[in-house]
């Protein structure tokens, strides 16, 4: 069975127009992503093309529409990880990279290397024809007011600066025609975090994971689930248990010591989660037989 599965961030999601936005910027990258499964292509092309897809939709914090740090700037992360090769690419702390997650995907195919940081990115991205932009590009009216009120407020507490665990991260799981799996996820962070803070996206095993059985996403606090490594918990745990179980128990256990987040995941039958331990978790999925979305 092919099928993906989207999410657009957990959290607290406020306000009827917010979520609107939401689902419809993950029933989007749904379509978009299963599209192409549909006529044959990779795990990997449908979790690429649809986490671009949300980057450049200003509801999500990832691309444009990314937070930024405590001194204004931009600083977003991703990793786009091929289950079937265990081929890895992943960036940190870039600032002039409209779409992250194609930067990933180069990297992927074109470097010995699977990890990149900040000036170091973006040399690469030069290299291989990428066009730097000027980050304050990216930078929504809507962010910037959001930065003012948090600062009018005082709210900046390191790990939650808005207080409701929601920073609108964006991934997707999928699985192809030929049972190959991929996962793909892509960030700004948190809003006012200290220049140089990473969170848990381009951390294979936390917040992105894929091999030839199981895919997964995470959102929420970075800080809990890099501490909690949700991901592989809920690789290890799928081994004896449901998927759905699988996951649950992870979150629980992970809620229980650190704090809340949110997980989409896919394995190699089409079994998928998507769940969560915080009040919301936009997220959608098509597969053969299914589609929807939740909030």
């Amino acid at each position: 069975m092919t099928g993906i599965i989207i999410h657009g961030g957990a959290g607290t999601i406020t306000g009827e127009e917010r979520r609107k936005l939401s689902a419809e910027g993950t029933d989007q990258a749904a379509e978009t992503g299963y599209a192409i499964l549909e006529a044959g292509g990779s795990a990997v092309q449908a979790v690429r093309d649809a986490v671009k897809l949300m980057e450049d939709l200003p509801q999500f914090n990832a691309g444009y529409g990314s937070v930024i740090t405590e001194e204004q700037t931009i600083e977003m992360d991703a990793m786009l990880v091929d289950g079937n090769t265990g081929q890895i690419g992943g960036v940190m702390g870039v600032s002039s990279i409209r779409n992250p997650i194609l930067l990933c995907e180069t990297i992927m195919k074109e470097s010995k290397h699977i990890l990149f940081a900040g000036r170091g990115a973006e040399k690469f991205a030069s290299k291989y024809g990428y066009q730097l932009i000027e980050s304050s590009d990216l930078i929504t009216d809507r962010v910037r007011e959001r930065y003012a009120n948090w600062r009018e407020k005082q709210e900046q507490d390191s790990i939650d600066p808005e207080g409701r665990h929601k920073y609108g991260t964006v991934g997707a799981v999928a699985v192809d025609q030929e049972g190959n799996l991929a996962a793909a996820t892509s960030t700004g962070g948190t809003l006012g975090k200290q220049v140089g803070r990473i969170g848990d996206t381009p951390i294979f095993g936390a917040g992105t994971y894929a091999d030839q059985g199981i895919a997964i996403s995470a959102t929420g606090v970075g800080e809990y689930i890099i501490q909690g490594m949700i991901a592989l918990r809920i690789k290890h745990l799928a081994e004896r248990l449901p998927l759905i179980q699988a996951t649950q128990q992870a979150l629980d256990e992970v809620n229980q010591r650190f704090g809340p987040m949110g997980v989409i995941c896919i394995d190699l039958n089409g079994d998928w989660s998507a769940l969560k331990t915080t009040p919301d978790l936009a997220y959608s999925f098509k597969t053969d037989s299914q589609k929807g979305n939740f909030l």
